[in-house]
């Protein structure tokens, strides 16, 4: 669902920047295992029923607590309020989790004049450009952009960027299912149940197939970012090596772990480089055993 992620007087009419899921808040919260009341204390609320407001969709934060909400959860905020275009004025404020009056006394400028530029009525005067793009964490072109924007005029999209290979790779899995099923809801609830438990959830799903790094997806949780990809390739009946974009270093861990089970080298010694020849011989095993019985169970013997 979508809401006005700027304060109420800016602007309201046009399509806001972020969308708002007050369900998906409410599992994100509880990932997090973080009662109503400490998140709204995060935002200085004082009352669980505000956090009730926003997760029933009643009522919904303001944009300047969005940043809040998102740390103390330890979610990336562009996977729980996913963006929607550009940013303009009011947007880089409340991404930066300021209210118009803090920001306006930070740089020691007015309320109203700020709260002009962003209505799109007044430029702001040359000496705030720096200041405000310093306290907002963006450079001066980009804010000066985002006064274009509050002025209604065009900005050029940013470059495309390479996607991550787990996106394309998740793209295409998800284009071979029917409509009714591909969407980030419903692929999370089926991975959710193959698993029996929770380890992804919808907006997860989304921020993945938009193209965000899976480090930030997880917030740099390794193991849950390794569960995870384990669950979606269960799902969809693929390899998890065909998901992952880090497929290298899974298969260097896998080697590790062999190399310790059977206590040996992986690496050559001295001037051999490569892999040792005891590792080559228990790789050459265990793909022999592989193709003259796929359905042995191999684990847990020796080399031959």
């Amino acid at each position: 669902m979508a809401f006005t992620a700027t304060d109420q007087h800016v602007r309201e009419s046009v399509l806001p920047p972020r969308r708002f899921n007050g369900p998906q808040l409410m599992r994100a919260r509880r990932a997090a295992d973080v009662h109503r009341r400490e998140l709204a204390a995060a935002v200085g609320s004082k009352s669980q029923a505000i956090v009730v407001g926003w997760e029933t969709e009643k009522t919904f934060p303001p944009g300047e607590k969005l940043p809040v909400i998102a740390a103390r959860l330890n979610v990336d905020i562009d996977v729980l309020f996913p963006r929607e275009g550009p940013r303009d004025l009011a947007d880089l404020r409340c991404d930066a989790g300021y209210t118009q009056y803090a920001a306006a006394e930070a740089v020691a400028m007015s309320r109203y004049q700020l709260s002009r530029a962003e209505r799109g009525e007044r430029r702001l005067d040359r000496e705030w450009v720096e200041p405000l793009a310093k306290l907002y964490g963006a450079r001066i072109d980009e804010l000066l952009a985002a006064q274009r924007l509050a002025f209604g005029e065009a900005v050029p999209a940013p470059s495309p960027t390479d996607l991550p290979a787990l996106t394309l790779n998740l793209r295409a899995q998800v284009a071979e299912r029917p409509e009714s099923e591909s969407s980030p809801d419903v692929i999370a609830a089926g991975v959710n149940q193959e698993a029996g438990a929770e380890i992804i959830r919808g907006d997860q799903v989304e921020a993945l197939l938009r193209g965000m790094p899976a480090d930030r997806v997880f917030a740099g949780a390794q193991a849950a970012r390794a569960i995870a990809i384990t669950g979606l390739a269960s799902y969809f009946g693929v390899s998890e090596l065909h998901l992952d974009d880090r497929a290298e270093s899974r298969v260097l861990d896998d080697l590790r772990y062999l190399a310790s089970r059977y206590n040996i080298a992986l690496a050559a010694r001295g001037g051999e480089g490569g892999v040792s020849p005891a590792m080559i011989a228990v790789l050459s095993d265990l793909l022999n055993r592989e193709q003259s019985d796929p359905s042995a169970p191999w684990r847990g013997r020796g080399p031959a």
